[in-house]
């Protein structure tokens, strides 16, 4: 594969998700193959210490690249790299491309994915089948209203939990962007168009996270403020994901990153629920709950329905910045 058709993988690669939306992935080409680096300047130093989440969210992305590289009628080999970071660059893969007959069942909706954090609208009986359809041995498809409750009172109660960190929550605000006129909108972390936040409650979500936080709290009115729970409400299913314990989070990154596409090509949208696998106690209580066993690791969930609302420009860094020189 040529240089052109490399930077053309690279760019597809860029629509991987990512924790916070933080892109840590840079590539250099390197003679027909893509070496893949982590910027470790975007670890996020307080939400992810050990970089699970950086691991996935660099194999999400080498992911990315494989099912791009399959519309050329390639398949990718993915040989890890254990070199130490120089310049603020880690090395982590290099993948080489081999001719292959099929073009990837999940290349149709790889550029088109996105998280949803809006409403859903009621679910339909497809719908219910369309999410019973995603049922997997690395994953739990809650689609019971009751269940799925629990589920939003346990990832509610976990999220705040994690969110009473002064640390966690500063590194939060650090990746929102509560207004367009933020100077990386449009280029990285979360912004209110993708958290579905008008600019009233854009403006209140900075309060409350920031300087509102330890008066509401002490009040007891910032759990409430911070719930999420509604936003369960018609979501046709809960997707419970999980792995070998022992599993590289590189390579739950790849499997992630194909479950979303999964969910993608049925019609639904969905939203990564991060507290439920973070959060070690709630993380024991639902796997429980839903007979996960001890000898394998909930590595996230997504909430997932039929969107009710209109989609948003993804914030993505420039590929001159993602390709590297």
């Amino acid at each position: 594969m040529n240089a052109d058709g490399l930077r053309s993988l690279v760019a597809a690669a860029m629509a991987a998700p990512s924790v916070h939306n933080v892109q840590p992935a840079r590539w250099r080409i390197d003679g027909e193959a893509l070496i893949l680096l982590e910027d470790t300047a975007r670890r996020l130093t307080v939400g992810d210490p050990r970089g699970n989440d950086a691991a996935i969210s660099l194999g999400a992305a080498a992911e990315g690249a494989a099912i791009a590289a399959s519309a050329a009628g390639l398949a990718t080999r993915v040989e890890r790299l254990d070199g130490e970071a120089a310049g603020g660059l880690r090395p982590v893969a290099r993948l080489t491309f081999v001719p292959s007959a099929e073009p990837d069942p999940l290349l149709a909706v790889l550029k088109a994915r996105a998280s949803w954090r809006g409403p859903f609208l009621p679910p339909s009986p497809q719908d219910l089948a369309a999410a019973q359809a995603l049922l997997g041995e690395d994953r739990v498809v809650v689609c019971d209203p009751v269940a799925i409750a629990a589920a939003a009172a346990l990832y509610d109660r976990a999220s705040y939990a994690i969110i009473l960190g002064d640390g966690f929550r500063a590194e939060l605000r650090h990746w929102m962007r509560l207004s367009p006129r933020h100077p990386d909108w449009a280029r990285d972390g979360l912004n209110a168009a993708a958290m579905q936040l008008s600019a009233i409650e854009a403006l209140g979500a900075g309060a409350v996270l920031g300087p509102l936080f330890r008066p509401l709290a002490a009040l007891g009115v910032a759990p409430a403020l911070l719930a999420e729970a509604k936003g369960f409400g018609n979501a046709a299913a809960v997707v419970l994901f999980h792995r070998a314990a022992d599993e590289n989070p590189f390579d739950s990154g790849r499997a992630f990153h194909r479950l979303w596409l999964e969910v993608d090509a049925t019609g639904l949208g969905g939203n990564v629920l991060a507290a439920l696998a973070d959060d070690p106690a709630a993380a024991a209580a639902i796997c429980a709950a839903h007979g996960i066993g001890v000898d394998r690791r909930l590595v996230t969930a997504l909430r997932i329905g039929r969107r009710d609302g209109r989609p948003f420009p993804r914030a993505r860094l420039p590929l001159a910045e993602v390709l590297l020189d």
